[in-house]
């Protein structure tokens, strides 16, 4: 049998309460001092992280908004929530929060529990300990279009009916593929749509251009908020 604490021992071996104990033993007692209870009342999804970027403790908040429970995540490090696209950006604002404790505020996209992509406004904000940071809170925001801001490249782009279609598809999770075989085209074909919507876009990524479209309008904006009734929540299998 494994021993918590044990270096030969997988965390994976462990169960949930085992888990919690072996990483808040690895916490700086600083973080450990946390007002959970605080974090837990607020309103906003919340998740507490420590330097290295993994799940220290995520509030009721996050895992309606996620999907994901926060044993299932506990142990775990962010970016396993994130697409691999947006990924080395994602840790690029993490690092800035820890290496030089600066706050960071910026959107990017986020895959939850369903397997759907997220529009997401995320906030890392480092936690000190005297000179030393010891951990980062990460607050998520719906990605809105404030009414005296509107958010518009020049000119405004148009995509086309079967590129909104397609940019819909992707965002729900389908692959190339399989968006392929739901409109009854080839999968280059899909590909060519998507290359135009982005050019269109200014978008670098497909997940930067879904981002876009949606907080442009051009596309159905799926707010930060609870997963819908009956999604199944997981607990302890990882998604691969």
């Amino acid at each position: 049998m494994y021993r918590v604490g044990s270096s030969s021992s997988p965390k994976s071996a462990l169960t949930y309460v085992e888990r919690l104990i072996h990483t808040v033993g690895e916490m700086p007692l600083r973080v450990q001092d946390i007002d959970l209870w605080l974090i837990d009342s607020l309103v906003v999804p919340v998740s507490l992280h420590d330097v290295d970027g993994r799940f220290m403790h995520t509030n009721p908040a996050a895992e309606r908004a996620s999907g994901y429970s926060n044993a299932y995540l506990l142990g775990r490090h962010f970016t396993e929530l994130v697409r691999p696209e947006v990924r080395e950006n994602v840790e690029t604002q993490f690092r800035r929060a820890v290496e030089r404790g600066e706050p960071t505020d910026f959107e990017t996209a986020f895959e939850d529990a369903g397997g759907h992509l997220r529009g997401v406004r995320a906030q890392h904000l480092p936690l000190r300990a005297g000179d030393a940071i010891v951990g980062v809170l990460i607050l998520a925001f719906e990605v809105r279009r404030p009414a005296s801001e509107p958010v518009r490249l020049s000119p405004d782009p148009r995509l086309t009916p079967r590129q909104r279609e397609i940019l819909d598809l992707i965002a729900s999770g389908l692959s190339t593929a399989e968006v392929a075989s739901e409109l009854t085209l080839s999968p280059e074909t899909v590909r060519n749509h998507l290359r135009n919507a982005s050019r269109e876009l200014r978008a670098h990524t497909r997940v930067e251009a879904i981002a876009t479209a949606q907080r442009l309008g051009l596309l159905a904006a799926a707010g930060l908020g609870p997963q819908s009734p009956g999604a199944s929540v997981p607990t302890t299998k990882a998604r691969t």
